[in-house]
């Protein structure tokens, strides 16, 4: 892997020292995302930079499993986290949700050698889809980074969807006319090596942590819009710290998902405790998506599906199956309901999906319920 590439991300261009690049990223990829930045006009959502597709080799410690990995929320949440949000979920927490999303490929994948149709490689998409079913509006705009280029304010609306309807043009009107309900945001899935309070490795002008650049754009994106949610999407870690070549092997996979659900799970719930910390008035929530999807793969029939149908690299970039998945905990945790009863899984998501949805929309609201702090406390609602 060559760490000496440059990353163009968002409104930055990023030396890739301690942030690996895709080495299978085009040069087009780049060239577009520069671009982007430099115009600041909104796009297609055709400027997936190539930092958003990165892999980590490094940091073995972030790659530690073993049968403690498989700890709960409950079980490693701090218990002294007070601030930690609640609801009463049952009845939907909104019906027309306005979402801004700071995020990178593993929310919103557009460059991929085996395109589907539309938009599948997308949360956004899936969302939109189960909130028409369900009658509810959606709409959603964003843009490529990691947390330390997003922290460099204002973002721009850099995405488009076929079927999701854009809440906002930056072009043509300030964040704070877009009358957003919903923050979503992630951090990147190869930096656990490291508390989410310790300074980024590499180029790092600015000294950001992951808890120093969120809590800049929380506190920015409340100044725009007072009261708005803001929900971090626990995304999936690196495959590459686990597996020495993609595919892996039955017992490396094992082992990463072990990891998902537990060290990766327990940086993400320090990150959140740390953000309540520091902003104890903010509504920062939290979805444990990548956990879920690891539980809905070892203890559920979706153990079936084979791995091609999930992921393409060891990034891993998932296929539309991955997506589906993360945008029904994506769903079920911001419209704080579950997924409609009747929604008809589409053949490009994988058969067994469709074949044990019941189910599958049963896990996932059991494991949002279930998602508490040391007090009990929900952590998503």
């Amino acid at each position: 892997m060559n760490y000496s590439l440059v990353c163009r991300v968002g409104p930055l261009v990023l030396a890739c020292v301690g942030l690996a690049c895709n080495p299978a990223a085009t040069d087009s990829e780049s060239e577009a995302a520069a671009t982007t930045a430099t115009t600041g006009a909104s796009t297609t959502g055709d400027s997936e930079p190539t930092a958003a597709d990165t892999t980590q080799s490094t940091g073995g410690s972030a790659t530690t499993t073993g049968a403690s990995g498989s700890t709960t929320a409950a079980e490693t949440a701090t218990s002294d986290t007070a601030t930690s949000t609640t609801g009463d979920p049952g009845e939907p927490l909104l019906t027309d949700m306005r979402m801004f999303i700071f995020g990178h490929s593993l929310i919103n994948h557009e460059y991929t050698d085996d395109p589907p149709p539309s938009d599948e490689l997308s949360v956004p998409h899936w969302m939109y889809l189960l909130a028409d079913n369900a009658t509810y509006q959606y709409a959603a705009s964003g843009q490529y980074g990691f947390l330390p280029q997003h922290a460099d304010l204002p973002p721009i609306a850099q995405w488009g969807f076929d079927v999701v309807p854009p809440a906002w043009d930056s072009d043509l009107e300030p964040f704070a006319d877009a009358d957003f309900t919903t923050v979503l945001l992630t951090a990147g899935n190869f930096i656990q090596y490291k508390g989410p309070d310790e300074p980024y490795d590499g180029d790092n002008p600015n000294n950001y942590s992951p808890v120093s650049a969120t809590t800049l754009i929380v506190d920015w994106v409340r100044e725009q819009e007072p009261g708005i949610t803001i929900y971090i999407y626990e995304n999936w870690p690196d495959m590459a710290g686990v597996a020495a070549d993609f595919p892996p092997t039955q017992a490396e996979l094992d082992s990463y998902h072990a990891f998902t659900q537990g060290e990766f799970h327990t940086w993400w719930l320090a990150y959140q405790d740390a953000l309540l910390a520091a902003r104890p008035d903010a509504d920062v929530r939290m979805l444990p998506v990548g956990p879920t999807i690891a539980r809905l793969l070892t203890e559920t029939p979706l153990s079936g599906i084979p791995l091609e149908a999930l992921y393409e690299d060891d990034a891993p970039h998932g296929r539309p199956t991955i997506y589906f998945l993360a945008g029904l905990v994506t769903y079920m945790g911001t419209y704080g309901v579950p997924a409609p009863t009747d929604f008809a899984v589409p053949e490009l998501v994988h058969p067994l999906v469709a074949a044990h949805y019941d189910e599958v929309v049963s896990v996932i609201w059991a494991e949002l319920e279930g998602f508490t702090d040391g007090e009990g406390q929900s952590r998503v609602w």
